[in-house]
């Protein structure tokens, strides 16, 4: 299941048939010391800390697969931990 709604969306992509995934905003990390682009969740909503490292370990296994499967997964995230994809700048879809 991958701990993280980043992997669900990616999975249901595949699972619609997608053969083409941009990626944009999977730090995986705490970029600039943040858990999230939107800051932290109110604590009464955390599940806890978030696992990156076990996250990361996960997207690595996904992206094996979807290799696997004929999908092109591209990462146009500005920072990211993942580097099981190809990266590529934003602006490289113009």
């Amino acid at each position: 299941m991958g701990g993280n709604s980043g992997y669900q969306a990616l999975n249901l992509a595949y699972l619609w048939g997608a053969k083409w995934v941009g990626l944009l905003g999977f730090d995986m990390q705490a970029t600039g010391g943040d858990s999230h682009w939107h800051g932290d969740h109110p604590a009464k909503c955390r599940g806890g800390n978030p696992q990156f490292n076990q996250w990361v370990k996960n997207f690595d296994v996904l992206a094996s697969d979807l290799v696997s499967e004929g999908v092109k997964v591209v990462n146009f995230s500005r920072e990211t931990a993942l580097v099981c994809f190809v990266r590529r700048n934003i602006e490289a879809l113009k």
